[in-house]
C-alpha cells in the first residue's frame, strides 16, 4: 500500500496537533467548569447564610423575595416534614423525595447534589436545619432547589469559550499543517519529476528556490550532479570517438604506410639509377616528408604501446631545426618568413625524437595556417631558451612558437587541447590533443597564450639531469 509523504506528514502532524489541542482544551474546560461550580456553590452558601442569620422571620413573603433575587426555590419544613412556607408547590411524591434529602452538617458543606422531579422539570438542591431564632421560628429545615438546566447552564457557559478556542486552534493548526505539508511535498514532487527527466537524459539544471533550506541544498546538489553528468557524457562521447578513430586508424594506417614506403623506395631507386639527381633538394625534401608520414602513421599504430623505457636523450635544438626544415618549403610557398631566435645548442631532454619532432611540426603548421588567415602577411618566430628551476622542479627547456595570426576563435580557445576541437574547416581537431599526450608522456607541459598581438604556443620539458649540472647557463629573463 502506497503512503504518500504528504499523507504521512499530515497524519503525524495533525495527530500530534489535535491530541495536544484536545488535552489543552479539555484541561481548560474542566478547570473552567470546576470554577463555575465553585462560584455557584459559594452563591448558594451566601444565600442560605443570609436567610439563616437574618433577624427577620422566614415567612413566605421573605422566601419569595429571596427567590426573585437568587433564582432558587425555597421550602421551609417543620420537624414532621410538613411545608410551613415555600415558593414551589410540590406533589406528594416530590415532597417525599425532598424529605429524604440528607441534612447538611453546616453551611460550608452545602452542595446542590440531590435531585427531585417536579412535573416535567428536574431540580437539584440541598436541605439544612433551621435553628430556633428569637423564639419565633419553630425548629425545622430549609430546602433550596434550583432548576437543573439553569444550574448547569452557568457551568456550560464557562466551558464553551475554551471549547470554541480549542476548535479554532485545531482548525488553524490543521490548515497550517496542510499548507506546510504541501509546501514541502510540492518541491519534492518537482525533484522527483526532475530525477525522472535526468534518468531520460535531460540534464538541464533546475531553478534554485529562494528559500535557504535543505530543499534548496538538494536542488543545488542535483544541479551539480547534472553538470557532472554532462561532463561525463562529453568525456564518454570523446572516448567513444577516440576508440572508433583508433579502430579505423589501425586499418587505414597500414595501407597509407605501405603506400608511403613504396613511394619512398621508388624515389631512392630513382636516386640510385639517376646519379645526377641524387643530391637534388626537392628529392631530399620529398624523402624527408615521406619518412615523416611513415613515422606519423607508425605512431598511430604503436601509440598504445609507448612506455617510458623508450625515451632517449634528444638535442632539442636539433629537433627544432629539423622540424623547421620540413615546414620551410610550405612557408616559402606561402611567403611567410620563419625566424629562429634565442636558440641555444646542447639542450638535451628525455623524449622520443620522432614524436617530439612531429609535435614541433604540428605547431608550425598551425602557426602557418593562422598567419595565412591574416590579410597583409605575417611571420612565424621560434624561441628556445632555458628557464631557471622553481621550488620542487628542475630546470626547464622552453620552446615557443609565435605567429602574428588572429589567434584561436572564442568558440574553441578554452578547449584547444580537447579531441575533435578545431576551428579549421578541414581540420580533425586531433593535432594539439595528440601533442599534449606526447609532451605529458615526456614529463612536460604544453599551453598557449595571446600577448602583444601574437599567439604563442609553448612547450616545457625537464632538462636532462647532466645538462643541469654541466650545461650552458644562458637563461632568458
Amino acid at each position: 500500500m502506497r503512503w504518500p509523504i504528504q499523507v504521512q506528514l499530515l497524519a503525524t502532524m495533525l495527530g500530534v496537533l489535535l491530541v495536544a489541542i484536545g488535552l489543552a482544551t479539555g484541561s481548560v474546560a474542566y478547570v473552567s467548569y470546576r470554577h463555575a461550580r465553585r462560584v455557584q456553590e459559594e452563591n448558594l452558601r451566601r444565600t442560605v447564610r443570609t436567610l439563616l442569620e437574618s433577624a427577620f422571620p422566614l415567612t413566605e413573603r421573605v422566601l419569595e423575595q429571596m427567590s426573585g433575587l437568587s433564582g432558587a426555590e425555597y421550602l421551609l419544613l417543620d420537624d414532621l416534614g410538613r411545608i410551613r412556607a415555600g415558593t414551589l408547590p410540590l406533589p406528594p411524591a416530590a415532597l417525599q423525595t425532598v424529605r429524604a434529602f440528607p441534612l447538611a452538617q453546616g453551611i460550608d458543606s452545602l452542595d446542590a447534589r440531590d435531585r427531585v422531579q417536579v412535573g416535567e422539570e428536574i431540580y437539584v438542591g440541598c436541605r439544612i436545619r433551621v435553628p430556633v431564632r428569637f423564639g419565633t421560628d419553630p425548629p425545622g429545615s430549609l430546602v433550596v432547589l434550583y432548576r437543573e438546566d439553569r444550574w448547569t447552564a452557568e457551568a456550560r457557559r464557562a466551558v464553551w469559550p475554551s471549547v470554541l478556542a480549542g476548535g479554532g486552534a485545531a482548525l488553524l493548526g490543521s490548515l497550517a499543517a496542510v499548507m506546510l505539508a504541501r509546501r514541502i511535498v510540492q518541491p519534492l514532487r518537482q525533484l522527483c519529476q526532475r530525477s525522472e527527466s535526468i534518468a531520460n537524459g535531460q540534464l538541464e539544471p533546475m531553478p534554485v528556490p529562494s528559500r535557504n533550506d535543505e530543499l534548496r541544498d538538494l536542488v543545488v546538489s542535483i544541479n551539480r550532479m547534472c553538470e557532472q553528468l554532462r561532463a561525463y557524457e562529453v568525456q564518454v562521447r570523446q572516448h567513444e570517438r577516440l576508440r572508433t578513430l583508433d579502430q579505423l586508424s589501425a586499418g587505414i594506417a597500414h595501407q597509407l604506410r605501405n603506400a608511403a614506403t613504396g613511394a619512398r623506395m621508388a624515389i631512392e631507386l630513382h636516386q640510385r639509377l639517376c646519379s645526377n639527381s641524387a643530391q637534388e633538394d626537392s628529392l631530399q625534401m620529398a624523402l624527408g616528408q615521406l619518412q615523416q608520414m611513415e613515422s606519423y602513421l607508425q605512431r598511430f599504430l604503436t601509440a598504445s604501446h609507448q612506455t617510458a623505457a623508450t625515451l632517449e636523450v634528444v638535442d632539442l635544438a636539433q629537433v627544432v631545426m629539423e622540424a623547421v626544415e620540413l615546414v620551410r618549403p610550405a612557408c616559402m610557398h606561402a611567403h611567410v618568413p620563419v625566424e629562429v631566435s634565442s636558440l641555444t645548442n646542447g639542450m638535451r631532454v628525455r623524449a622520443q625524437k620522432q614524436m617530439l619532432r612531429e609535435v614541433v611540426v604540428n605547431l608550425l603548421w598551425n602557426a602557418l595556417w593562422a598567419v595565412q588567415r591574416q590579410a597583409g602577411g605575417g611571420r612565424i618566430e621560434l624561441k628556445l631558451f632555458l628557464r631557471p628551476p622553481t621550488e620542487g622542479q628542475q630546470r626547464q627547456a622552453v620552446l615557443e612558437v609565435l605567429d602574428t595570426g588572429p589567434g584561436p576563435s572564442t568558440a574553441v580557445r578554452d578547449r584547444l587541447f580537447e579531441p575533435f576541437v578545431t576551428d579549421k574547416p578541414e581540420g580533425a581537431g586531433l593535432g594539439l590533443f595528440m601533442a599534449q599526450r606526447v609532451i605529458r608522456a615526456f614529463g612536460g607541459q604544453i599551453g598557449w597564450r595571446r600577448e602583444n598581438g601574437m599567439t604563442c604556443f609553448f612547450v616545457q620539458l625537464p632538462l636532462y639531469q647532466q645538462e643541469t649540472e654541466h650545461g650552458p647557463s644562458a637563461d632568458r629573463g
